[in-house]
């Protein structure tokens, strides 16, 4: 990330930009002197120093071991006045609603002022704020180190494998109430699809005239080669047609002029019911069958049958959603990373394994 100092100063917070990094010098010179003294205070690593170094260890010990308190007051000196300051700051910009949040909102530093052992740790949140801060300005970019990287994938595994136990167990939850005969069958229709019945209805109209369509443009002289099929097997079998057509010179004549009439009769009766059905003039009729056939469905509760598919439906629906939400998702994005390395050192091998053989050709 790489952004100018033009650039940062003209942001908000970009002004304190000096501040900020003066705060984070101060406050890491300060931690470091506290893990120090911390140390030191344990009599193993006192005695480690005044057996190597004794020179430091009397120094450190008579002038900064003894009067730490007061040296670590300089550092609470600063901290409360760059505290008071940005209090000031925001009370002026209306940074937040009442003039007095700001102490509550920013409570790490009021309590890492504190001169006593834990609340002086509390100055670490104050450098990770000021970290943060830096990072939005873009004075540092902390996603591409490490550190970084390797935080985020285990708080992605450790998010992805909590929030997946609490899925399934929802899920199972669902399936054994479905399973037991609660009444999460009946508010799936009466909440969920009801108030959803005119959208379905549209869209089922649609999809109606829709196939009706396509099966008139498509299947059209399949249906009609069908009928005609159809028409003269019933006019074989028919024992009067059978004796018309035995009357001599005409009767054949008869019987195929009567096959043609009833062929075309039946066929423009077909083509012209898929042609209304497609029609948009008939899209109200359309809605009215589909709304009808939709409220049986849905109303008629005594159909065992019905029930018994719809949980089944269901139940096997959620076992699907369980199946994926198994699924390590981390552990496949895992591999492809490790896959797609293994394509680019493979494409490299292959690369110099030809610039070696140019090498030797024009050698």
């Amino acid at each position: 990330m790489r952004v100018g100092i033009k650039e940062i100063l003209s942001k908000r917070d970009g002004k304190f930009l000096f501040v900020d990094l003066t705060m984070m010098a101060i406050l890491t010179i300060n931690l470091s002197l506290i893990l120090f003294d911390f140390t030191f205070s344990s009599p193993l690593i006192q005695g480690l120093f005044h057996r190597f170094t004794p020179g430091f260890y009397y120094l450190y010990s008579t002038y900064i071991h003894e009067d730490f308190l007061i040296i670590d007051l300089w550092f609470v000196t600063i901290f409360i006045i760059e505290l008071v300051i940005r209090w000031i700051i925001a009370i002026k910009n209306n940074t937040y609603h009442k003039w007095f949040f700001y102490p509550f909102i920013h409570w790490y530093d009021v309590l890492g002022c504190i001169p006593l052992g834990a609340f002086r740790f509390l100055r670490v949140l104050r450098v990770i704020g000021l970290t943060v801060r830096l990072q939005k300005l873009g004075v540092i970019d902390l996603t591409k180190t490490y550190v970084y990287s390797k935080f985020i994938k285990y708080l992605n595994v450790f998010t992805e494998e909590v929030s997946d136990r609490v899925v399934l167990q929802v899920l199972s939850g669902v399936q054994d109430e479905i399973k037991n005969g609660s009444p999460v069958l009946n508010q799936i229709i009466g909440e969920v699809v009801q108030p959803q019945k005119a959208e379905l209805v549209e869209w089922l109209s649609c999809r109606l005239q829709q196939v009706a369509s396509e099966a008139h443009h498509d299947f059209i002289e399949d249906l009609h080669q069908y009928l005609d099929t159809k028409i003269a097997s019933a006019i074989d079998n028919n024992p009067e047609l059978q004796n018309i057509s035995r009357i001599p010179l005409v009767g054949s004549m008869v019987t195929n002029n009567l096959e043609k009439t009833v062929s075309d009769m039946i066929n423009h009766v077909v083509d012209q019911s898929l042609q209304d059905l497609a029609s948009p003039h008939n899209k109200e009729v359309i809605d009215t069958l589909t709304h009808l056939v939709l409220d049986t469905f849905l109303t008629e509760k005594e159909d065992i049958k019905l029930n018994g598919l719809v949980k089944n439906i269901l139940l096997e629906s959620l076992e699907v959603i369980k199946d994926q939400v198994k699924v390590q998702q981390w552990k496949v994005q895992e591999q492809k990373v490790k896959e797609e390395m293994a394509r680019q050192k493979l494409e490299k091998l292959v690369e110099s394994q030809y610039d070696e053989a140019d090498s030797l050709n024009i050698q």
